[in-house]
Parts: structure tokens; sequence; C-alpha cells
């Protein structure tokens, strides 16, 4: 049990020391003893935990995605079943995207807006898009839909949103964020803009 806590709060220190750095500098030009230096540990140590700092950066990724699928599988799996609605199952998993980027805004931004990995945009519009086909149950043929554009456009939107909530400081409550989802995807951009 000790040792748990003590690694837990080891992984908390290089996360937050590369966080630092990632305002500091580009991660090109971070190195492992930049990361030990700032997290007060010595390179044994990091290397106890991570091959190098591309290691260190996919295991933050994975895991913050890993966390998110669970969020929007296990949890909301029986909220998901009750709900009749197609825009309060949006909302419910809008709401719990949103949540979840609050909790851990200092990982998201530096992945979404300092991009410091190109690669996790996309692996999260795979996450939201595979969502939301669990959600839709949509037995249309999908060539006849243009399924594979309409995914697109929405996947990309909802990143866009995201990385620009955590770009203005996240200045509205996730729950009001998710509810802006809803509404963009029930009545399109344009009508939006046009305040109709």
């Amino acid at each position: 049990m000790k040792q748990d806590l003590r690694v837990k709060k080891t992984k908390k220190a290089i996360r937050h020391a590369l966080l630092r750095l990632v305002d500091e500098k580009t991660f090109a030009r971070i190195s492992v003893s930049d990361i030990c230096n700032e997290a007060e540990i010595n390179r044994g140590t990091f290397y106890l935990h991570y091959t190098d700092k591309f290691d260190l950066l996919e295991k933050i990724q994975q895991e913050l995605l890993d966390h998110l699928w669970l969020i929007v599988t296990t949890r909301m799996t029986e909220q998901i079943n009750v709900l009749k609605d197609k825009p309060d199952k949006l909302k419910l998993f809008a709401t719990e995207l949103f949540h979840y980027l609050d909790q851990e805004a200092e990982l998201f931004h530096m992945l979404l807006v300092n991009t410091v990995d190109p690669s996790f945009h996309q692996r999260l519009k795979g996450l939201i898009q595979k969502n939301m086909e669990r959600l839709s149950h949509s037995h249309e043929d999908p060539a006849t839909l243009h399924a594979d554009y309409i995914m697109a456009y929405v996947t990309s939107a909802i990143v866009g949103m995201l990385q620009h909530w955590l770009t203005t400081g996240r200045s509205l409550p996730p729950e009001q964020m998710a509810q802006l989802v809803v509404k963009i995807n029930l009545n399109g951009p344009m009508k939006m803009m046009s305040g109709e």
C-alpha cells in the first residue's frame, strides 16, 4: 500500500513537471534530465516508470482516453438505457465529457491546445465517433447517408469546441457546454449564429 502511494506520488510529480516545462518550451526541447530536475527525482526513478519522454507522453494520453471511455461506457450505460431521446443521450455524453476535461484540464490543455502530440486529436475524435455510433444504433446504409462525412464534421466540431473552451479558461461550466453541443447538433451552426 505504501509503495503504491509512493509510486502514484512520483508519477504525479513527473506529470506536473512535464506540464510546467511545456509552458516554458516545446516538447522537442524537453529532456528526461529536465523532467527529473523539475520533479526533483533522479533519472533512475524516472526510468523505473517510463522508457523515455515519449513513453511518458503516450502513457498520459492512453490513461486519459481509457478513463474517458470507461466513463462513457460503464457510468453511462444504465442512464442511456433509460433515456429514449437522442438529444438527452447526447447531452449526457457531452456533460460527462466536459466534466472529465474540467477535472484533467491541465493535461488536456497540453495535448489539445499546446498540441504536444498532434495525433491525440485523431485519437480523441476516434473515441467520440465510437461512442456516437454506439449511441445512435443507426441501421441505415452508411453509404446512402454519407455517415463518414457527417461523423467527421461532428467529431471535428466537438474537438474544436473543447479546444476553444480550454483556450478561453473554461469560462462556461461543463453543463452549459454540454447544452451548447446539443443545441448546435440539433439546430445546426448557421441557425444558431443567426439567432433563430
